[in-house]
């Protein structure tokens, strides 16, 4: 009884989240109706982009990814895409767990047997990344390696400004990331296999373009993300 009390008046002042989009939910759950309900992506999955095959154009498209394979387990949508938005420009930094727990399920399953060296992620620039106050890729990729049991390091830098890429379209986005990283100096990924980690992709070019400088140095790159956008027929 004095424990329900306790649990009542700790809701009422620090109202429990979901923890993966942050909405004020019951005592006894971990996640809000919306989440729970959140379809995963599942069957038989384009490794190319990440969606199921039923959903994925990639043989009408020219572009080739220099990942070996991508994998996530949400599309960008509903209250995935809230979490997202939450998670990356209102400061819900605490949602890394539970993103970083269904990354990990789908790492799992969709790599299962690769053994990875190090978990990388996307960068920021740097002077972007003080306003912000943190990286939510790095947050997301700190989280996954803990669960992974794999060292996380901070391989690649971004070493010129792009254009904010949700206002490009897909051949815009591929151009104002080209160039754009580098791997970080005095660090060495020669014949290492890499997992590098992303809030969400759309294009892939981002994630594309990591991975394309990190093969330059010899590596071999896998890359995942909590979401991924649909793409429609």
């Amino acid at each position: 009884m004095i424990k329900n009390a306790i649990n009542t008046l700790s809701y009422a002042v620090y109202p429990k989240r979901c923890k993966i989009c942050g909405e004020v939910i019951r005592v006894e759950n971990d996640l809000c109706d919306e989440c729970e309900n959140a379809k995963r992506i599942s069957g038989e999955i384009c490794l190319k982009c990440g969606r199921e095959k039923d959903g994925c154009i990639c043989k009408n498209e020219k572009f080739s990814p220099k990942y070996k394979a991508f994998s996530a387990p949400y599309y960008y949508e509903g209250s995935i895409e809230r979490a997202v938005n939450r998670f990356k420009n209102n400061g819900f930094t605490e949602l890394a767990e539970g993103m970083s727990e269904a990354i990990f399920d789908t790492v799992n399953e969709r790599f299962k047997g690769i053994e990875f060296d190090f978990v990388t992620s996307v960068p920021m620039r740097k002077g972007k990344e003080r306003r912000r106050g943190y990286n939510q890729s790095e947050l997301l990729a700190k989280a996954l390696s803990e669960r992974l049991n794999t060292e996380y390091k901070p391989l690649l830098e971004k070493i010129r400004k792009s254009p904010a890429q949700r206002y490009s379209d897909a051949e815009s986005r591929r151009v104002n990331v080209y160039a754009t990283f580098d791997l970080i100096k005095g660090e060495n990924v020669e014949g290492k296999t890499v997992l590098i980690v992303d809030d969400v992709k759309t294009t892939g070019n981002t994630l594309s373009e990591c991975a394309a400088m990190l093969k330059i140095y010899g590596a071999t790159v896998y890359a995942t993300s909590f979401a991924v956008t649909k793409k429609r027929k």
